[in-house]
């Protein structure tokens, strides 16, 4: 797991809408929040995600820029994000298996139905411009998600101090 004040690893995926993301801020982002989420199977994540987008605007006024990333296929990632109105969220797919291990994120492995399964557990990071990690909240279980209206709360108050960086020592 990456501690808050340390960089971040390369990190570069497609998204539905064409082009790629790479977890570089971009320059008028004042933070960038990726949700790492399990995949389109998870009901979970799907509300969580669901969530998200229902915040992009109180996100966008703090000056942060979102986008959710899974281990699904182009296919699946966009039929699951048209059924489920993510469409203010970048949607990210095809994360692969050697960028979850250096981003030190949960991940599992078993086999369903013959298929074998692979797919990183629910984290979140937001990111600062200069690529330190700011924030960290990463979940070995589906179900261990933040509350994300406290979370929007808190970064309000944390936004008038300039996003101090905590939890490096």
């Amino acid at each position: 797991m990456l501690k808050p004040g340390t960089k971040i690893p390369e990190l570069e995926f497609p998204l539905l809408a064409g082009g790629s993301w790479a977890l570089q801020p971009e320059a008028n982002a004042r933070l960038r929040l990726i949700s790492f989420y399990r995949g389109a199977f998870c009901g979970f994540c799907t509300r969580f995600m669901q969530q998200l987008n229902d915040l992009h605007t109180e996100f966008a006024e703090l000056g942060i820029d979102l986008a959710g990333v899974s281990v699904d296929s182009r296919a699946v990632a966009q039929a699951w994000a048209k059924k489920n109105q993510i469409d203010k969220v970048s949607v990210g797919y095809g994360l692969l298996r050697k960028d979850v291990e250096a981003c030190g994120i949960f991940a599992s492995h078993f086999s369903r139905d013959g298929q074998e399964l692979y797919f990183a557990e629910p984290a979140l990071w937001l990111v600062k411009p200069d690529g330190e990690l700011y924030l960290t909240i990463q979940s070995s279980v589906s179900c261990g998600r933040p509350d994300l209206e406290s979370l929007v709360a808190g970064l309000k108050l944390l936004a008038v101090q300039g996003f101090p960086t905590r939890g490096n020592a």
